[in-house]
């Protein structure tokens, strides 16, 4: 067994079929084939359940995933963590909320990158669910989210704290409980986000059931949409004060919730810590955040 094996076999419960890792990898489908019948062979198990259906791992092929998802990462942080160098290089994949990364990171990277510009950062926007997957599976260094995240593999530090309100066109009537947004649309992120589901929680507390939903991929589509009187939000107030000189919305601050909400880094809790992570959680502890 060799890294590439190990990468093929990523590859393959990543694309869920021997034929697509088979493309994305340029190898024959033969040969993927054969590569995972002989790790099978030398582990003595069936890692793959195999039908007309497609494939899907068994137990014993989900913890191997695991291991392998483990492997694969360790060795490649091998050649940050061991370069004989004097800069400060390496590359940061970190996941983030929009909403987040339209607010925060703009001033965080700006600070991180005067002091180490030689690591490349790849910023990826997605709710706080699928960056914490994302986080797990390896896809990721590092994430921001809505927390606190409760699993023992993930380590997280408080990022800044957000004031969530309502926000409506400013033609909207005056929203003072969640029983005044019962006939509206709500708008939001896809299913994943923590706003969302912080909505959807205070809603059930209330016993208010909108029947009209609207799911949007950006947060300027989501404005636009309150904006244009078409349905309501949550969101964090910065949010919305940035976006109040351009467009026609109003905020509702509901007094019978707990609306301060932190947003947290996370990271795995890995014995082998990359130098560029440990400089970006140096960065995160010592900035400090401007007021919006």
């Amino acid at each position: 067994m060799n890294i590439n094996d190990l990468l093929i076999f990523r590859t393959v419960v990543q694309t869920g079929s021997f034929s697509k890792a088979a493309a994305e990898l340029n190898y024959t489908q033969s040969n993927i084939s054969m590569k995972i019948q002989n790790l099978e062979a030398m582990y003595h198990t069936t890692f793959f359940y195999r039908g007309h259906r497609g494939i899907r791992l068994t137990p014993k092929g989900e913890q191997f995933y695991e291991m392998v998802l483990k492997m694969l990462h360790l060795y490649e942080k091998s050649f940050e963590v061991l370069q004989d160098s004097e800069e400060n290089r390496g590359l940061l994949r970190i996941g983030s909320m929009e909403s987040t990364a339209a607010l925060h990171l703009p001033a965080l990277l700006t600070t991180f990158h005067k002091a180490y510009k030689q690591v490349d950062i790849t910023i990826l926007t997605s709710p706080s669910q699928q960056n914490i997957e994302r986080l797990e599976n390896y896809e990721l260094d590092g994430a921001f989210v809505v927390g606190p995240v409760y699993k023992e593999n993930i380590l997280a530090k408080e990022f800044v704290c957000e004031e969530l309100v309502v926000i409506t066109s400013s033609k909207h009537k005056r929203i003072d409980s969640l029983r005044d947004v019962e006939d509206s649309t709500l708008i939001t992120f896809h299913h994943g986000c923590s706003y969302r589901a912080i909505l959807e929680h205070w809603l059930h507390e209330d016993g208010v059931r909108p029947q009209k939903r609207m799911e949007f991929g950006t947060l300027d589509g989501i404005i636009g949409c309150v904006a244009a009187g078409l349905g309501v939000t949550l969101l964090p107030r910065a949010i919305a004060q940035r976006y109040m000189d351009t467009q026609s919305l109003s905020l509702h601050i509901l007094a019978t919730k707990q609306a301060q909400i932190p947003t947290w880094f996370i990271y795995r809790n890995d014995e082998v810590q990359s130098p560029a992570l440990k400089y970006f959680l140096e960065t995160i502890d010592a900035y400090d955040y401007p007021s919006i």
